[in-house]
């Protein structure tokens, strides 16, 4: 059993096909393990199928149906994490720090506060991967698994 952070960057690949898909679909295969996603995935999910709808990636008909599926997959699959009290001096630290965009050291902060040993951190983000590990927690790319 493992418990997994996964950042909208890698979970968008269980959705549609794409680079890292078959490794977020492995991941989220294993019934034993746990996946936690910050609160901030819901918006960023829509935000992303939203764009890729505009980009015409994927059609007008698939957008509801995604977001359905993503929808339908939370409280049953994927477990939701509030952003932690003091979210704003976390993030704010980890942007300095790291040189990470604002919605990445929000999810990072949201992750932090779990600090399980045994945390997986998913991402498909180098820096803010690289960021996850500097701050303890165990990553897994699935650009590169």
């Amino acid at each position: 059993m493992s418990d997994y952070f996964i950042d909208t960057s890698a979970l968008v690949k269980h959705y549609r096909p794409e680079a890292g898909s078959v490794h977020v679909d492995a991941i989220l295969s294993d019934a034993a393990s746990q996946f936690q996603i910050s609160s901030l995935t819901i918006v960023e999910f829509a935000s992303t199928m939203q764009r890729l709808k505009s980009r015409g990636e994927i059609s007008p008909d698939e957008l509801p149906l995604l977001l359905e599926r993503f929808t339908a997959d939370i409280g049953d699959t994927l477990l939701v994490l509030r952003f932690p009290r003091n979210w704003a001096s976390i993030a704010r630290d980890l942007v300095l720090t790291h040189s990470i965009r604002t919605l990445d050291a929000l999810q990072l902060a949201t992750a932090l506060q779990l600090k399980r040993s045994q945390l997986i951190f998913v991402a498909a983000d180098s820096r803010l991967l690289a960021a996850a590990q500097a701050n303890g927690l165990q990553i897994l790319n699935p650009l590169t698994a």
